[in-house]
């Protein structure tokens, strides 16, 4: 006797079986209903905001030359809802559109070409204000010193030259920050890959203690380059697993991302018994390379037991790292060996370093197979992983390693996951 079960995988499913005897848990994000009027949830927000003038306070303090900041196509941030109403809220506030620039806070991502912007951002707001991605250019970036742990903050140019400056992106856990949304769209949003090398450096190799830790040190650092630098603003959205609206915070940096985080926490968490042998998970949304895969690998491996497998299902249309390809030369050396490797700069690409020490903690661990139609199994071996076109050989493989009795467990969205810190003893 079988259980189906729907993976999401790029655009669609996967519809997978599992031997029910086997089946130990099926978690994922909470399916909480979203609110009933998106554009009311948003003016309501922006009207009370958290700690913070609104917006036309803020226009009056401030001046009126405009940055909004928001996230690329790798996240499921409804940018073409959120938008247009923000840049009414500023019209209403005496903000004429040609005041106003869009700038994609890519971080050390690829930028995105007009088809893609007009598909996230809508026709009406591409043709409406300028938007633009962030600078892969050096010199666009100012120097503007240290943050108390000495991360050196160089951060876009026509961000700090701007009156006022508002970030909308969406909470969900995240390794890296403990919680995105807020400052992440500051650090590593709009900063140098000098300056988020260091931040990403501090929190690859502490991944599992990180991630849904909303006070770590790496956000803090994240916060404090973001108030340095006077982001303004913040409009963050709380998902269910289908993506849809929940709840809207809006108002201060750190207040209001706080608020949104008591909100995103109970949807996010999840809650399970034990550690099974075999766990199989979704990358979707984090599923454009096995880059943003490296989330629900690091997300989900907390939640195999050591020695166990981890069965990833990510569509990686676009490969392993295209944006970091060192990640890939460095193959399958030793995490501290990396670490002495950064520490004598013979990395150039920290960024890839850092991630690279992330996956390195989990593929420690457990072994890790891909599900995937943009990796094959040369590729993902040269970076200790196997990779498969379907999912049954990658099962079968895993049953073969672990035992016809071996345990099963299924995350459907892996990548927006975090334990439950109630239960710390079961991820020691």
């Amino acid at each position: 006797m079988h259980t189906k079960i729907n993976i999401p995988y790029g655009e669609s499913f996967k519809c997978i079986r599992i031997p029910t005897g086997n089946l130990e848990w099926v978690v994922g994000p909470k399916n909480t209903p979203a609110v009933k009027n998106l554009k009311e949830s948003i003016i309501t927000a922006l009207k009370n905001p958290i700690g913070s003038p609104g917006l036309a306070e803020l226009v009056h303090q401030h001046g009126k030359k405009t940055v909004v900041l928001v996230d690329d196509g790798t996240r499921a941030t409804p940018q073409h809802l959120i938008l247009p109403l923000i840049l009414d809220e500023l019209n209403e506030a005496g903000v004429n559109d040609q005041d106003i620039t869009v700038i994609i806070a890519l971080g050390t991502h690829r930028p995105m070409d007009d088809t893609e912007c007009i598909n996230r951002f809508g026709k009406d707001v591409w043709e409406r204000v300028k938007i633009e991605n962030l600078s892969k250019n050096g010199c666009d970036f100012e120097y503007l010193g240290t943050t108390p742990l000495g991360v050196p903050i160089h951060i876009y140019r026509p961000y700090l030259e701007s009156d006022l400056s508002i970030a909308l992106g969406n909470i969900i856990p995240h390794m890296y920050a403990g919680w995105a949304g807020g400052a992440k769209m500051i650090q590593p949003g709009i900063s140098s890959p000098e300056t988020t090398a260091v931040t990403h450096l501090m929190a690859g190799p502490k991944v599992y203690q990180v991630l849904g830790d909303v006070d770590n040190p790496v956000r803090r650092e994240m916060e404090d380059i973001a108030v340095k630098t006077g982001l303004k603003f913040i409009v963050n959205v709380i998902l269910n697993k289908d993506n849809r609206v929940v709840d809207v915070v809006a108002g201060d940096p750190i207040l209001a991302h706080r608020k949104g985080v008591e909100i995103a926490r109970p949807i996010y968490t999840v809650d399970i018994n034990q550690k099974p042998d075999i766990v199989v998970a979704g990358a979707h949304p984090a599923d454009r390379d096995l880059w943003q895969g490296f989330k629900a690998i690091n997300n989900c491996g907390m939640l195999v037991k050591d020695g166990g497998t981890l069965i990833l299902f990510v569509s990686a249309p676009e490969g392993i790292a295209p944006d970091h390809p060192e990640l890939i030369d460095l193959g399958e050396i030793g995490g501290e060996e990396v670490l002495k490797m950064v520490q004598r700069d013979e990395i150039k690409d920290k960024v890839a370093a850092a991630t690279y020490l992330a996956l390195d903690k989990t593929r420690s661990r457990i072994h890790i197979e891909l599900v995937s139609n943009g990796i094959s199994h040369k590729e993902s071996g040269r970076i200790g992983l196997d990779a498969h076109i379907d999912f049954e050989s990658a099962l079968k493989k895993a049953i073969h390693r672990h035992g016809e009795k071996a345990k099963i467990g299924i995350v459907t969205h892996g990548a927006d996951i975090m334990m439950n810190n109630d239960k710390e003893a079961i991820y020691e």
